[in-house]
């Protein structure tokens, strides 16, 4: 997929109308300060079109970003955040709940996890939440380029154990040096692909 178009659409406290809704959506989770922005930003090759920050738990409402007017991601708050009440906490659970639960054009959850560390109960909790909605998940691990090749192989089995992830459903990732875009985008690539075009290449 080569990205010709990458806007911001709108941020929403809670899953409602918005334009350009019924595009396949793709979900992207994952703790706070993960990656997330970035990951957006590198894919779109655009360095400013989601804000990053080293302040983890930036991301406090529902992001949405249109690419190629073919599919829309959908940045949603991050988990696991120490730093925040407990009021604030329960306020981005039902907004990540609210939109996993009632969006009918969700066709895949990214979840993001730090390639450097064993993924956290958080992280083991939200992939069998996203199983219990029976959405399709693409692990991506970011920070790879923080790791030399035999780390990575080190690490890929204790994400994959932990888990419970088969490793053709795990990419390496850095915003840094492009690592796993062409990768990833290849997977979304084949989300919008007309049925058609599948069955043929089937």
């Amino acid at each position: 997929m080569v990205i010709r178009s990458a806007k911001f659409i709108t941020s929403l406290a809670e899953l409602k109308d918005f334009p350009g809704r019924g595009m396949p959506e793709i979900a992207i989770v994952g703790k706070s300060n993960v990656g997330k922005s970035s990951l957006i930003n590198k894919l779109a090759n655009n360095g400013k079109l989601a804000r990053t920050s080293s302040e983890p738990g930036k991301t406090r409402l529902i992001n949405l970003y249109e690419l190629n007017h073919q599919l829309m991601l959908v940045d949603l708050p991050g988990y696991g955040f120490a730093k925040v009440s407990h009021d604030e906490k329960k306020r981005w659970a039902g907004m990540i709940e609210g939109y996993l639960s009632r969006s009918e054009n969700i066709k895949l959850a990214l979840q993001l996890v730090d390639m450097r560390h064993k993924p956290s109960d958080d992280d083991v909790d939200m992939i069998n939440y996203l199983r219990h909605f029976g959405i399709p998940v693409l692990t991506v691990c970011t920070k790879a380029d923080k790791l030399s090749r035999a780390e990575q192989g080190r690490a890929k089995p204790i994400i994959c154990r932990t888990l419970a992830v088969q490793p053709w459903d795990l990419i390496p990732f850095s915003s840094v040096d492009g690592t796993g875009r062409d990768q990833l985008l290849g997977r979304l690539e084949a989300l919008i692909a007309p049925p058609e075009e599948a069955e043929s290449e089937g």
